[in-house]
């Protein structure tokens, strides 16, 4: 993952406390991240504590009231953190050498059980990452993303219980957040429709009238005042004073007006009961949709994925109700679908040019024989390396693929250019690859030297390329030593197997070099 610096800490205390305390709570998490974050390491916090507007978030704060805020701490850059230092003796005397720097995961993960438990009852989410995370995620902060579709707000409760449930008991899994808040005091406004029909007042009248009363109009209808001495426009909102909407007695008395524009009290037409419910309702593609989100920890996505199909296939879901994985996880597939066949189809398109160029679609078979030989050096070189097979490795593995093929090209094509000079089978390929050992060696060895810096994944940014390049020097490392050896004697086995018949007609080529399609 790419290293962006920042992390965040979403805190969520009890529905509907107060402001005032949260802003405590928020204060003291600072306090304890400056505490265990070197100063070489940090840069700034930055806290949003409530709700921007009145009663309305804002798109890029995802607080839902003023119980919930959101801590981003900024890191300093990876290049200018401090190293960390390994100590050394030798015959009584302290050696400290620089190794490595931590990156946002470490410095995250270290934090992290010294905030989670500073309050009971408070909820708290980390979030690594930020507008980077976001794109490969589909807009979701988190890498694995549970969507849960359905309509009914109860049922709804008891699936959200299971889902949790199950990714609580997946390993791997950290930070588990449902986006769907629960319990917050709401005032519902029952209309009789058949008596505001009789006065005629429609819903929307009633709705209005109440938001008007309580919130102002200046969101959605502000009145414009002219002054006359001297013309400039005042925008104005109104609302009814504190004594006017202190209890639902008060808030019967809300006057509604009909067509006829007749004054009619809110209780005459509709009553008004205290409720809970959730804090917002989220939809996607014109559904209700929940979030499940977390962060993988020490595990990659692909096994966490296969554990949650597998769990949520046994789950009985109420009617109307469906689970989907959205997120990296979606992502991942979808462009490994897609490597895949981009894979197979250069496979292809290869053979058919060399089938081409040769004439022949032996020797392409024997050149496209030695692609599978630098898979078990990927394999190698990304466990060693503690790498996971992702799409910047599988890119890698393509690249490699195109440098195994040139290889193999090499090798056969000037087989064949001694063999129509009447050299004998044996001795042509024996000669072919001693001939062709430096101009294949200086190729492997010009690309590995030259991926080195991008494997160790040197600068800002670089971890995030540093796969591609493992991928290609492991895969390249091996297959250019295997190529050396199987291609000859693959060519050797099927020549002597199934021997070609020569073309008497064909010119034999005056360059001692041969001619090398180019198809890498």
């Amino acid at each position: 993952m790419t290293d962006e610096s920042q992390f965040r800490i979403v805190v969520r205390a009890p529905v509907g406390q107060r402001v005032e305390k949260t802003e405590q709570q928020v204060k003291e998490i600072e306090r304890v991240l400056r505490e265990n974050i070197h100063p070489d390491e940090l840069g700034t916090i930055v806290s949003s504590t409530g709700v921007l507007t009145q009663g309305r978030s804002s798109l890029f704060n995802p607080n839902t009231g003023p119980h919930t805020s959101v801590v981003q701490v900024y890191l300093v850059p990876p290049d200018k953190r401090r190293p960390n230092l390994m100590h050394w003796s030798l015959f009584g005397h302290e050696f400290e050498f620089p190794f490595g720097r931590r990156n946002q995961l470490q410095i995250m993960n270290e934090v992290r059980p010294k905030v989670v438990g500073l309050f009971a009852g408070v909820a708290m989410f980390f979030d690594p990452g930020g507008i980077v995370k976001r794109i490969t995620s589909f807009g979701s902060q988190k890498s694995v993303d549970v969507e849960i579709y359905g309509y009914d707000l109860e049922k709804a409760r008891g699936v959200i219980r299971e889902v949790e449930g199950v990714m609580h008991q997946i390993s791997g899994l950290a930070d588990i957040e449902v986006s769907r808040e629960e319990n917050y005091p709401e005032l519902d406004i029952t209309v009789d429709r058949e008596k505001a029909a009789l006065l005629g007042i429609s819903e929307t009248d009633v709705a209005n009238a109440v938001l008007f009363s309580l919130n102002g109009n200046g969101q959605t209808d502000p009145i414009i005042f002219t002054d006359p001495q001297n013309g400039n426009e005042y925008y104005i909102s109104a609302w009814l004073a504190e004594e006017h909407r202190q209890d639902l007695s008060a808030l019967d008395k809300i006057l509604l007006t009909n067509r006829q524009g007749e004054p009619v009290l809110l209780k005459n037409v509709a009553s008004v009961n205290f409720n809970a419910g959730p804090v917002k309702i989220d939809r996607k593609y014109f559904q209700r949709i929940i979030h499940i989100t977390a962060n993988p920890v020490n595990r990659d996505l692909g096994a966490i994925a296969a554990d949650l199909e597998t769990r949520f296939a046994d789950l009985q879901l109420p009617p109307g109700f469906s689970i989907r994985l959205a997120g990296q996880i979606q992502q991942q597939r979808e462009t490994f679908e897609g490597l895949v066949f981009a894979t197979i189809l250069a496979v292809l398109l290869v053979y058919m040019v060399m089938a081409a160029q040769f004439k022949s679609l032996i020797d392409p078979f024997i050149i496209m024989f030695a692609i599978p030989m630098g898979l078990p050096g990927v394999v190698l070189i990304l466990f060693l390396t503690n790498t996971t097979i992702s799409t910047t490795s599988f890119m890698g593995v393509i690249m490699m693929l195109g440098i195994v093929v040139s290889n193999g090209v090499l090798l056969v094509d000037y087989t064949n250019v001694l063999r129509r000079r009447g050299v004998a089978l044996r001795e042509a390929v024996a000669r072919a690859a001693r001939t062709r050992l430096r101009p294949i060696l200086m190729t492997s060895l010009a690309t590995v030297v030259g991926l080195l810096p991008m494997a160790l994944g040197l600068g800002t940014g670089g971890e995030t390329n540093a796969p591609l390049a493992r991928a290609v020097i492991g895969g390249l490392s091996v297959s250019t030593v295997l190529t050396l050896f199987l291609v000859p004697t693959l060519y050797l086995a099927l020549e002597e197997r199934f021997p070609r018949r020569e073309d008497a007609d064909r010119p034999v080529e005056d360059s001692g070099e041969g001619v090398s399609p180019n198809v890498s």
